[in-house]
């Protein structure tokens, strides 16, 4: 489905009934992403699955994106569907819209979830997108999915599930010639710059983060920064999994947001 949303036409999903959960990809990325929890958590909760502006198949615009950017266009689309409040989870960079979100529309956010995110752009992060850039221009496109795919998975996970690997890697293979978008989102933070670890202590919803031990592009100590500082916050560290905890752990995932969300309504409840 698509709607009119502030200036661009965006994708979304909307899937189930009950209490809204928005679920929002990381760089580069799109609503496939969750695609392996989604059939079964939408027979618990309603899932509304976005591309942002720029990624999958919304609208690609020729301007600078920010996170306020981002979480505007999130705001307004549940406007559009007549949602006053809903969880956000955001992956990645799908945690810095999260963030934004949580700050600037705090009336309109339930809960976060931050599944392998962080508080500010790591220097690690940029170091491996770094190399990854090194090998796409020196070793050829082929190369660069390899190294995408040995850093975003668990060596354990990669040996025994070669189809869902596959598939990540023809993902990914669709959208190497979408090269604009990572700049425009670099141009965003420069005039706006992404790091919110000043005001991690101003949210006040009940915050879900959640982080593979294993994750090599986002380091597992900026989750455990991320509780110390969120006042109301639960950390959750998936064993032997890598960057893409939701593939990896689907299952997993799933029972630990449907009680994350279960557990945070009944406290809302008994608060009334």
């Amino acid at each position: 489905m698509k709607a009119k949303i502030n200036d661009f036409q965006m994708y979304y999903e909307d899937l189930g009934k009950g209490v809204p959960v928005v679920f929002i990809h990381g760089m580069g990325g799109n609503t496939k992403e969750w695609a392996s929890i989604i059939p079964e958590l939408s027979k618990e909760v309603r899932c509304i699955v976005v591309d942002l502006r720029g990624h999958g198949q919304s609208d690609k615009l020729d301007q600078p994106y920010t996170m306020s950017l981002f979480a505007k266009d999130v705001a307004t689309l549940l406007d559009h569907l007549g949602i006053q409040s809903a969880y956000f989870c955001g992956f990645s960079m799908g945690g810095y819209v999260v963030l934004r979100a949580a700050l600037i529309y705090p009336e309109k956010v339930r809960g976060l979830v931050l599944v392998d995110s962080a508080p500010s752009i790591p220097e690690h992060t940029v170091k491996v997108s770094g190399v990854w850039a090194e090998i796409l221009l020196s070793k050829g496109l082929e190369a660069f999915l390899d190294a995408q795919v040995e850093d975003s998975f668990h060596p354990m996970f990669r040996r025994r599930h070669k189809g869902i690997v596959d598939a990540f890697r023809e993902s990914k293979r669709a959208s190497s010639s979408e090269t604009e978008t990572p700049g425009l989102i670099h141009k965003g933070s420069e005039t706006e710059p992404i790091d919110f670890r000043k005001r991690l202590k101003e949210i006040k919803a009940p915050t879900l983060i959640i982080h593979a031990e294993d994750d090599r592009i986002v380091p597992v100590e900026l989750a455990e920064f991320l509780h110390k500082q969120i006042p109301n916050s639960e950390l959750a560290i998936f064993p032997s999994c890598g960057h893409q905890l939701v593939m990896e752990r689907p299952q997993f995932f799933i029972d630990l947001l449907s009680y994350f969300m279960e557990k945070t309504e009944k406290t809302r409840e008994k608060s009334k």
